[in-house]
């Protein structure tokens, strides 16, 4: 399994047992019958199994999403399988694949709308599938301009929109997990402190190749921010 999916995993357990999720299940247990009488955020994981009331706790979970991380990343949780899947799928020539689609799968879980219909699991996953075969091939097009026209170190877009945005801001990005750590190391090296790719690449163990994809993965999406409009 891919670092990240372990990492999910392994933070899970504290994450389910935690005072802060007790406290949530109360809320949304007196908000939503379907949350009545489960005793931890592993019941409610559990739930995916079971057809009955699986996709009513999934709506619940994405209707408090937007505004209630804890509710995000116990919905995350139980996409998990799906988003392993999509790696053996649709990324496995990819070595950032895992990373891309977690981050993608946090995005569309926070910003899932409360008036859609249907599985909101198997919805999630589609809206994953569809963003990250969009973004490989953008990539695909934009690496044969840079290869053909101007150098991946060179002035870009994402220059001006990097150069507007503060170092907390990125960081908050990274918080959010719009940003790996890698391209967050290599967006503050290259764009901020004016260092090469090739040198960020090196330290990284990285192709400059690779490292020129995830910088420019996560600088689409601080593109795509508020704050960096």
């Amino acid at each position: 399994m891919e670092p990240i999916l372990q990492m999910l995993d392994a933070q899970w357990p504290s994450v389910a047992t935690s005072p802060e999720a007790r406290r949530a299940l109360i809320r949304w247990a007196r908000e939503h019958e379907a949350m009545a009488g489960m005793c931890d955020l592993h019941e409610v994981l559990r739930c995916r199994r079971d057809p009955r009331v699986a996709n009513e706790v999934h709506q619940v979970l994405a209707r408090h999403a937007p505004t209630d991380q804890l509710a995000a990343r116990t919905l995350l949780q139980i996409l998990l399988p799906g988003l392993v899947r999509l790696v053996g799928t649709e990324g496995h020539d990819d070595p950032d694949a895992a990373d891309e689609l977690v981050s993608l799968a946090w995005e569309r879980i926070c910003t899932y709308p409360s008036t859609r219909t249907g599985s909101v699991a198997a919805n999630v996953l589609l809206d994953v599938r569809k963003r990250y075969v969009k973004l490989r091939k953008s990539y695909r097009v934009a690496s044969i301009h840079l290869n053909r026209e101007v150098p991946c170190a060179a002035s870009l877009p994402e220059d001006q929109v990097l150069a507007s945005m503060q170092l907390e801001e990125i960081l908050d990005a990274k918080r959010q997990g719009l940003v790996s750590p890698v391209a967050f190391e290599a967006i503050v090296r290259t764009r901020l402190r004016g260092e090469s790719l090739a040198t960020v690449a090196a330290d990284s163990g990285f192709t400059t190749e690779v490292m020129c994809q995830r910088r420019w993965r996560a600088e689409q999406r601080l593109r795509a921010l508020p704050l960096a409009s």
